[in-house]
């Protein structure tokens, strides 16, 4: 198991929430999510946004070209939520793990925290 924090963590289908840690299995497929309330051994802390991803959203993306402004995640305004939707993001683990559907962290650095929207240079890569 590895853990990861970032400024932020994305989940599409509930909005932004800040200094969670996404904890992966070695297939690195998201297993758990909890706040970071304090410095917590073995979490690495990277910079930008984690998001969650299913292997269905991240081909939709790829078919796109990369090309940022096109993420349709990007594009809407997601809120920032409370970290007490750490629960309901758990279920959301829960019910995608009986759904068959993995969801993978992608790292999105540099990240426009004021717009929450990616800039120019934003590269992504898969959180292994």
């Amino acid at each position: 198991m590895k853990r990861f924090a970032s400024h932020y963590l994305l989940i599409p289908d509930i909005g932004f929430m800040k200094q969670q840690v996404v904890e992966i299995n070695d297939e690195g497929v998201a297993q758990s999510i909890f706040p970071l309330t304090e410095e917590i051994e073995s979490v690495e802390w990277i910079p930008g946004v984690i998001v969650l991803f299913s292997v269905r959203q991240m081909e939709d993306i790829k078919n796109t070209g990369m090309i940022l402004k096109n993420i349709p995640v990007f594009q809407s305004n997601l809120p920032v939520v409370s970290n007490q939707s750490s629960q309901y993001s758990s279920e959301l683990l829960d019910e995608s793990k009986r759904r068959g559907e993995t969801l993978l962290p992608y790292l999105f650095y540099p990240f426009d925290f004021i717009s929450m929207q990616p800039v120019d240079g934003t590269r992504h890569r898969l959180l292994r």
